[in-house]
């Protein structure tokens, strides 16, 4: 008797072949990528649009001459190498988890990273415990998070501003004005705003997955286990935190909650094979981005779950394998066991959150100078004149200061004859690395310049996911300008 095998993902009939699967995959991610350029054309203009475009470029790019290189060194054919290995999908799923600021270098190195520590080490194609466009996407992450390009800016995302207000917001009134600031619950989704390049419309995701679920490109098991466990954990939290059920709603449409489930969670190759083992790790997928979204400095959370998964996927294969399918005692109990445990687990981590103080952006999308905000105020230290200049050292309270720590340090020198700011330093900065310490980019500190004391609506755009501690900075300006002029 002769066994014919094929690795993960195997072949359905000769209509859903490896090779057709990858495909339709990739037109549908495609159509989420002109959707998000559709967008920054709209909004911000072409030099977005090319911008994008070159970062899908580099990405794909890097990701075949990986796979190129690789294929020399190991002595295969480079054409049929490439062919059966698909590090087009891997290229655009990596490009569609960043933002629009990230420079060619950085989704160049992490398209390096996802290829190679992601899925060649492991054998190639099929043989890959982690998902390799989470690999590449946690990269620049955790070690490239400052490569941006400094023309290319846009404002807070939901999710980051969510993560600055204690991911709790209590009063009704400020629930209103935050959700207003990004078009409300209808806008997230629509997907009419700013973020990751392929996170934005939950709408249009959930058409492209239904798609691909009737095509059976992928299981819709996972996502739908997925995104409803999220709803009901954070449903619960809400209740018990005497909050509306805009909260749940919230944490599905924003984050890229939705691209997650739909292009990544449901890998073929690092997710569980048996039924069973792919609900639980669905389960197991909404716990972590529930705990880490609420218990870490880590704002999405989606990716740091599915790599995690990843490495369990494994046990629960193992442990679920065999399993008859007349056994729907052992299926129940085994699910119903894991769905509890999520519930409490998630329950704790929502329990005792306290809502944080929220700078809303001006009329113009930015932070502005001149708020009516009296919290967390900075304090002078030192002012010193020179000529027409006067110069101010602040101590200002940024994001670790509301955790106990240190302030930042922010020098302001204002032109008294002008009453205008003639620069902003950041003298010492002790906000969380990668993100809070971006606030000493002059990209961000030359907006200050040439703002005056008569300009009340004064704004600027505060650094991508360090709200808070650019907010110390407009702070510092302002109290500046207080002393002076008092």
């Amino acid at each position: 008797m002769k066994f014919i095998t094929k690795v993960s993902p195997n072949n359905r009939d000769k209509d859903h072949s490896t090779h057709g699967i990858m495909a339709e995959l990739a037109v549908g991610l495609m159509v989420v990528f002109v959707f998000s350029m559709v967008f920054y054309f709209q909004e911000y203009g072409m030099d977005y649009v090319i911008h994008g475009v070159g970062l899908m470029s580099v990405s794909i790019i890097s990701a075949l001459v990986t796979e190129a290189v690789f294929a020399l060194a190991t002595r295969k054919k480079v054409g049929y190498h490439i062919k059966n290995s698909f590090p087009l999908v891997t290229a655009i799923i990596l490009t569609l988890t960043v933002p629009i600021s990230t420079s060619f270098f950085a989704i160049g190195v992490a398209s390096f990273f996802a290829i190679f520590f992601g899925k060649l080490v492991f054998g190639g194609f099929g043989h890959n415990i982690f998902n390799p466009a989470g690999v590449g996407r946690m990269v620049i992450f955790s070690s490239l998070v400052g490569s941006t390009v400094a023309d290319v800016t846009t404002s807070a995302t939901p999710v980051s501003s969510m993560a600055n207000a204690g991911w709790l917001i209590k009063d009704a009134a400020v629930t209103e004005q935050f959700l207003d600031q990004f078009g409300g619950l209808t806008n997230l989704l629509l997907g009419w705003y700013p973020g990751a390049l392929g996170e934005t419309s939950a709408l249009l995701i959930i058409l492209v997955g239904i798609y691909l679920a009737y095509r059976k490109v992928l299981d819709w098991k996972v996502p739908v286990v997925y995104v409803g466990s999220v709803f009901i954990f954070t449903a619960v939290i809400a209740l018990a935190n005497g909050v509306g059920m805009w909260y749940p709603a919230f944490h599905v449409l924003s984050g890229g909650l939705m691209f997650g489930a739909v292009f990544m969670a449901t890998d073929p190759v690092t997710n569980p094979t048996t039924i069973t083992g792919r609900i639980i790790y669905a389960i197991g997928l909404a716990v972590l981005t529930v705990v880490i979204r609420l218990q870490s400095s880590l704002p999405g959370g989606v990716v740091y779950a599915i790599l995690l998964m990843n490495m369990v996927s494994p046990l629960l294969d193992k442990l679920t394998d065999g399993w008859s399918i007349y056994a729907l005692k052992k299926y129940k109990i085994s699910i119903a066991s894991a769905f509890v445990l999520g519930l409490v687990l998630t329950f704790f981590a929502g329990n005792g959150l306290e809502p944080k103080a929220i700078e809303f952006p001006g009329e113009d999308g930015g932070l502005k100078i001149f708020s009516d905000s009296t919290s967390d105020l900075p304090e002078v230290l030192e002012e010193t004149e020179d000529g027409s200049i006067v110069t101010y050292v602040l101590s200002a309270p940024g994001y670790y200061a509301q955790e106990g720590g240190d302030n930042n340090q922010i020098e302001v020198k204002i032109n008294k004859d002008t009453n205008t700011v003639e620069s902003v330093a950041v003298l010492e900065v002790n906000d969380t690395p990668g993100l809070g310490d971006r606030i000493d980019d002059p990209s961000f500190l030359d907006q200050f310049k040439g703002i005056t004391y008569d300009d009340q609506n004064a704004s600027v755009d505060a650094v991508s996911g360090a709200t808070i501690s650019s907010t110390s900075v407009t702070k510092a300006v302002r109290i500046a300008f207080e002393e002076l002029n008092k």
